[in-house]
């Protein structure tokens, strides 16, 4: 079995290339890190599953920017590390940027980690930079 800081190197490591994935639209990854059972509560106020989440990304219907991971929680509990902070994410350069809540669950599968639960809650606005 690995050590604590072992797993919790390693689901910080995935949650950095999901997160790199995510804004490259690097679909084909995503694929491997996410579980065939994938479900996401998103903040765009629908549960969806794994080829949904896929579809919209591959449509370019959701994507960022910019993201900012803020973990403040990494748990293990048997096959399944929960991570819960937030992200500083910008959907598209003329949109503001947001602060959201995230919780991540990952599960230990045959082929790995793999996000298997994801929640994103929008919270609020970061404030713009002053104008110069």
């Amino acid at each position: 079995m690995a050590s604590d800081g072992d797993w919790r190197a390693e689901i910080t490591a995935l949650e950095h290339e999901a997160n790199q994935a995510f804004l490259d639209h690097n679909v084909d990854r995503l694929e491997q890190l996410f579980s065939d059972d994938l479900v996401v509560n998103s903040p765009i106020n629908r549960v969806n599953d794994k080829q949904k989440v896929l579809e919209l990304l591959r449509n370019r219907v959701i994507g960022h920017v910019s993201c900012r991971l803020q973990p403040e929680l990494i748990r293990r509990d048997g096959n399944l590390i929960v991570v819960m902070g937030s992200d500083v994410v910008q959907n598209t350069p003329a949109e503001p940027t947001l602060l959201r809540r995230v919780t991540n669950v990952w599960r230990n599968e045959e082929q790995g980690w793999r996000l298997y639960i994801r929640h994103a809650t929008i919270v609020g606005e970061m404030p713009s930079p002053p104008q110069r």
